[in-house]
């Protein structure tokens, strides 16, 4: 991230601060990245005289919310600097757009200059800016070029290598955690907010009431009450029942040895002895019981929220108890093929019901089961298979 003398020779000056303008430049990234985004800061002060950069450990107002020192930060900087890695989507990205009228009007006023650090899945709302690698030999002369052009020249030029890919069909748009989902049991099933549409999905899904009664769905699974849901419970409790049948088995043995002639009470011990093993094995085990039980009632739920969400063009996705995830998919064309078949509405219905969180989960993975080259070869998304030529492998494989 240096530069070498003579580049720092000709290194035209900073454009000075408006009337309104405290800092040339407004940086946000990701905790893990801090030491690379310091490391370039440092880099862009000692080159650049008189720069100022807000950094928010050292230039947020103690005692504010954050996102209004995000907002007035922002209005007060130059140009933003957004550090991209997959850290930065899930953490910092996610802060931002959890109110994304505080700070959007400054932010849309702002040139924005994207660091790619890392490979990530890029944020919706910056999939129409290119953005500046990392990587690149010359990355450091085009972010201090970049800093040195006046904003008003900068709005339509920003650099970049790749422009961020665009909506299409079989992309992830985002993955929701449940509330509170640190604190959460991991017996307890996670409710999901139904406060406002998260903002990349507002981009395909206009009507936020389809994805309240979407996810209102899923917040109707409940969680157990039985006590076995605690690990304090089902350890002692099960250890007790396998030490009573061993008792009775050592009993029945010690009958069957001393009255041999007394068959049934010997028996009847015995297999007292083994209900009792059999009871504390199913109670030990009962969280993972449990647990797939569960999740074959959260699939059928996201099966019958899918069933609003597809006409949308959204699927929805769960491979665990407080995680969902949203991909963009377009289902007309499979749709089609159902009809084709009589009833073919209310097995595209079924289908859905069945398959689709399954489906939306290969889709985030980006990895689908394995089907023939023929198969493959006739599917309505490229690359992978189409949502009816899924359902059409997971019949044969059930034999359906």
């Amino acid at each position: 991230m240096g530069s070498s003398s003579e580049e720092e020779a000709v290194a035209p000056a900073i454009p000075p601060l408006g009337p309104n303008e405290r800092f040339h430049l407004f940086v946000s990234y990701s905790s893990v990245d801090a030491t690379w985004t310091h490391g370039l800061i440092s880099c862009l002060e000692a080159n650049h005289t008189g720069l100022r950069v807000c950094l928010h450990e050292r230039d947020f107002t103690p005692g504010r919310n954050v996102l209004e020192n995000m907002a007035e930060c922002i209005h007060q900087s130059q140009k933003v600097l957004l550090v991209l890695s997959q850290d930065f989507v899930q953490s910092r990205w996610c802060l931002l757009e959890a109110d994304l009228s505080l700070f959007g009007y400054c932010l849309e006023r702002k040139p924005v200059i994207p660091v790619l650090l890392r490979p990530c899945q890029v944020p919706l709302h910056l999939s129409h800016l290119t953005y500046l690698e990392a990587t690149d030999s010359s990355f450091y002369s085009k972010v201090a070029q970049l800093l040195c052009t006046p904003s008003h020249r900068l709005a339509y030029s920003l650099p970049g290598r790749h422009p961020a890919p665009a909506l299409y069909s079989g992309k992830a748009l985002l993955t929701v955690n449940c509330i509170n989902k640190t604190s959460l049991p991991s017996w307890k099933v996670g409710a999901f907010s139904t406060l406002s549409v998260p903002d990349p999905l507002r981009e395909v899904l206009q009507d936020p009431e389809v994805y309240k009664h979407a996810v209102g769905i899923l917040n109707g699974a409940k969680s157990p009450r039985s006590c076995l849901r605690y690990l304090g419970c089902r350890v002692p409790l099960g250890i007790f029942l396998i030490l009573v049948s061993m008792a009775l088995f050592t009993f029945s043995c010690i009958l069957a040895a001393t009255q041999g002639h007394r068959f049934l009470p010997v028996t009847i011990c015995l297999l007292l002895s083994l209900l009792l093993l059999i009871l504390a094995v199913n109670i030990l085990c009962w969280f993972r019981r449990f647990s797939r039980k569960k999740m074959r009632e959260l699939v059928l739920r996201v099966g019958e929220a899918n069933q609003l969400l597809a006409p949308h063009s959204v699927l929805m996705g769960c491979e665990a108890l407080n995680q969902l995830s949203f991909v963009f998919v377009r289902l007309e064309d499979c749709r089609q093929a159902f009809l084709s078949a009589p009833e073919g509405e209310a097995l595209f219905q079924e289908a859905l019901l069945r398959f689709s969180c399954a489906y939306a989960c290969c889709l985030v993975q980006a990895h689908f089961p394995h089907c023939g080259d023929a198969t493959a070869a006739r599917s309505h998304l490229q690359p992978g298979l189409c949502f009816c030529q899924y359902v059409s492998v997971q019949l044969e494989g059930t034999g359906d």
